[in-house]
């Protein structure tokens, strides 16, 4: 039996994409889809809630892609743990580039149909390990955990779309596809997470 659902969460996946909420048009996303219109309003009421159903499916994919990492990294001591949660969302976030192109645009719209993450969303076993690393002192306790994950996020985020930029100024370095390359992606993961650990002080 044909997934209609699916089928039109695909679709207006790539729409939106593309053209952000506004700019997408309901005719473009069947017409991707091969479905009729009302499967849109039978599913989902309208372009509006299947904006928001997109969003959310992508997101889950990618909870789902990066949830047995996280498992694997708090079993880890806090430095490499915190090293392998991070290639773990990256990866993740390498599989499904229409992604952070959903993010921009919502950003853009001021964030209206997708608010930001309050404190307590933010993945419980990523703050088990950089909370530990801080009781260790292996990481800075004025930085705190929701700082150290915005900072992480943001540049784990940028650096697929950037990325290619920069690659006739240091060719080779980084990949001149739709990612970095894996050696790009772990020494831009080792300066985050050693822009957490504790530093020896110098005057003492």
């Amino acid at each position: 039996m044909r997934d209609t659902r699916s089928e039109l969460l695909h679709a207006a996946a790539e729409e939106f994409a593309r053209h952000g909420s506004r700019g997408t048009r309901i005719q473009a996303i069947v017409k991707r889809a091969g479905v009729n219109e009302r499967m849109i309003y039978h599913h989902f009421g309208s372009k509006d809630e299947l904006y928001a159903s997109v969003l959310a499916d992508q997101q889950s994919q990618l909870g789902q892609a990066w949830t047995p990492v996280l498992g694997e990294a708090v079993g880890l001591e806090p430095y490499p743990g915190m090293v392998r949660a991070l290639q773990g969302f990256y990866d993740a976030l390498a599989t499904m580039p229409l992604l952070p192109a959903l993010w921009m645009h919502e950003a853009l719209s001021g964030w209206q149909t997708q608010p930001l993450p309050t404190p307590d969303k933010l993945p419980p076993a990523l703050r088990e390990l950089y909370e530990r690393g801080q009781h260790e002192g292996v990481f800075v306790k004025e930085t705190p955990f929701e700082q150290a994950y915005g900072v992480a996020m943001a540049a784990l985020i940028a650096l697929p779309i950037f990325a290619p930029r920069f690659t006739k100024m240091v060719p080779g370095a980084i990949g001149s596809g739709a990612s970095a390359d894996p050696d790009t992606r772990d020494q831009v993961i080792e300066q985050l997470v050693n822009g957490f650990v504790v530093r020896p002080d110098p005057t003492g």
